[in-house]
């Protein structure tokens, strides 16, 4: 079953507005102001009254692995390289828009500002953890060896999976598009 929780937060901003009088006197003027700033819906996938089954989820983090294992495995025999990324989190936000963003923070100090093209493998369902989907996720940047991230998602229609959310462990954040998918 699947959870939909509301999120938001509020920016404030202040502007500091000083006036000299004629009397040579200084005035200090702040005004605040509070905006409201969506992050979107954050879906999640809770069970038993909010708590999530330990055991699925070791099996699916050992099941993500060999997934992994196996990817980076056919990418050898083709004579090429890969740089696994471990993930830290993942999940998806539904944007205010209908964008369904696939966030993922990794355990790399890596600027995945210099992304500059995304391939992903074919899905597979998750077989221990039904309604789930595993892709593998190739990063290019400058370097011809790629970065390979598992990425598992709820199956979903709506989700194209063609728009990415990167965190790394300065907590930089960077947003990418896929605007087509060929096949290779």
């Amino acid at each position: 079953m699947s959870e939909q929780l509301n999120t938001s937060t509020t920016t404030t901003t202040t502007t500091t507005t000083t006036t000299t009088n004629s009397d040579n006197t200084t005035q200090i003027e702040e005004t605040n102001e509070v905006t409201p700033s969506s992050l979107g819906e954050i879906v999640s996938d809770k069970k038993n009254g909010g708590e999530f089954d330990d055991v699925i989820e070791k099996n699916v983090v050992v099941w993500m692995k060999d997934q992994l294992n196996k990817e980076k495995r056919r990418i050898n025999r083709m004579g090429s390289k890969s740089i696994p990324v471990d993930v830290k989190n993942a999940g998806i936000i539904k944007e205010e828009n209908g964008v369904i963003l696939n966030r993922m923070e990794l355990n790399t100090n890596f600027d995945f500002d210099k992304v500059t093209q995304i391939m992903v493998s074919e899905s597979t369902q998750c077989p221990v953890k039904k309604g789930y989907n595993y892709i593998t996720v190739l990063l290019f940047a400058n370097n011809p060896t790629p970065l390979i991230v598992p990425y598992i998602y709820f199956n979903d229609t709506q989700n194209k999976l063609t728009d990415w959310l990167f965190i790394n462990n300065q907590f930089s954040r960077s947003r990418h598009t896929i605007n087509e998918y060929k096949d290779v």
